[in-house]
């Protein structure tokens, strides 16, 4: 089976945005979290609709750093989606 991400609590979690990252306030926790540019664009495309890894490399590999390598986008999207599971933003569908 095929693992989807999608935002937790989307009704919940306020963002705020400036140039080179932002903050994420989870109104169900309480929490706010320092967030960096990639994070706030998956938390944007998550909000959308659930998403693959596979999904989220297709739409996001050209905007990554020229210096990955095409093996490691999906690891590097795979190690920042569990950081937003850890900070219980993001759950697998």
């Amino acid at each position: 089976m095929l693992t989807r991400w999608q935002l937790h609590r989307a009704d919940q979690v306020r963002v705020r945005e400036w140039d080179d990252g932002g903050v994420i306030y989870d109104a169900a926790s309480g929490n706010t979290h320092l967030m960096d540019p990639l994070g706030l664009e998956l938390l944007a495309l998550l909000r959308l609709q659930p998403w693959s890894v596979d999904g989220l490399v297709a739409e996001l590999g050209d905007a990554m750093p020229d210096d990955l390598t095409p093996q490691d986008v999906p690891r590097l999207l795979k190690a920042k989606l569990e950081q937003l599971a850890r900070l219980d933003l993001v759950t697998t569908a």
